[in-house]
């Protein structure tokens, strides 16, 4: 599920479009947040429809052993093995998956080679390394732990896959992490034998929380923006590239706003999303400037914390 650091991020982006588009439709625009967001979850099927074509592969892999003139039955037992593990089988076989497939279409349909040349390498370093042919009994505890590798070494971190997501939406480098980790959910709970799916957000208040925060930031546009110019001078003010403005945006708003986010969370936040995605000097710059705000909005009685948030 999503963290608030990731959807921070899709506020982020979603604040960049709507202030340098030439459309200031604030409808469209959160449209196109929830859109941006949902997204992510596509993404994820996507990630999970890899392990049903990697089971397939497998399958493909046992028919070319068992026809070969001289087979090895310990390649052949080792791939059996695999294919009945019951996590396995509960990857390719669960009804709220394949319905969720359906759904949201999910097929790698032509661009399917850039996984099957994943697979072939892995593979291939697989048979180098003698573990396909052992003869030793493969226990369920060990055949997660090597698909896991699999997924690792095979698809987390492979170049090509990338590349291929990067051309289906632009924002989804940003997203792979997030993806990826509710994957990774899934399979801890094929082994538990829980229900697959990972839920987008952990609770109503996260879902609310990205939409909500969009629609604040730009309720509290002039005034926020009016304060960080009356604390940098115009010319540090106009050098402020548009994503530290957002990010300034961002944390001054859920300060204000969000009396359940403690002011350390926000400011946190904001400086570590300038770290990704501003200069080297932008954190400490954004860190001074959101202080002194805060500092007047103190004095000011504007800001109203509750429980580990509270105001000391």
């Amino acid at each position: 599920m999503l963290t608030r650091r990731h959807i921070r991020i899709k506020v982020m982006q979603a604040l960049f479009a709507y202030y340098q588009g030439e459309s200031l439709d604030r409808n469209r625009s959160l449209n196109g947040l929830n859109d941006s967001i949902n997204a992510i979850y596509v993404l994820y099927l996507y990630e999970l429809r890899m392990f049903w074509q990697f089971h397939r592969f497998l399958e493909e892999r046992l028919e070319i052993e068992t026809q070969k003139q001289f087979p090895l039955q310990p390649r052949i037992d080792r791939i059996k093995q695999l294919l009945d593990l019951p996590f396995m089988d509960a990857l390719v076989q669960d009804e709220g998956v394949i319905a969720a497939w359906e759904q949201h279409r999910i097929f790698w349909g032509e661009t399917v080679d850039v996984l099957r040349n994943a697979f072939f390498i892995f593979w291939s370093t697989e048979l180098e390394s003698g573990w396909v042919d052992s003869s030793e009994e493969l226990s369920d505890q060990d055949g997660v732990l090597w698909f896991k590798r699999f997924y690792r070494e095979a698809i987390a971190n492979n170049e090509s896959i990338h590349s291929h997501y990067e051309d289906v939406s632009m924002h989804w480098a940003d997203d792979l992490d997030a993806a990826q980790m509710m994957a990774v959910q899934t399979l801890q709970n094929a082994k538990r034998g829980k229900p697959l799916l990972v839920n987008l957000f952990k609770d109503a208040s996260d879902e609310a929380f990205g939409p909500t925060l969009f629609l604040k930031c730009m309720n509290a546009h002039d005034e926020f923006m009016d304060r960080i110019i009356g604390k940098a001078d115009k010319w540090d003010y106009e050098r402020l590239a548009p994503v530290e403005r957002c990010l300034m945006e961002i944390a001054l708003t859920e300060i204000v706003q969000f009396p359940e986010v403690p002011i350390k969370v926000s400011i946190n936040e904001a400086i570590e999303l300038a770290k990704q995605y501003s200069s080297e000097k932008s954190p400490g710059f954004i860190n001074g400037l959101i202080d002194a705000i805060v500092g007047d909005l103190k004095k000011e009685g504007r800001i109203q914390k509750i429980g580990r948030g509270l105001i000391e």
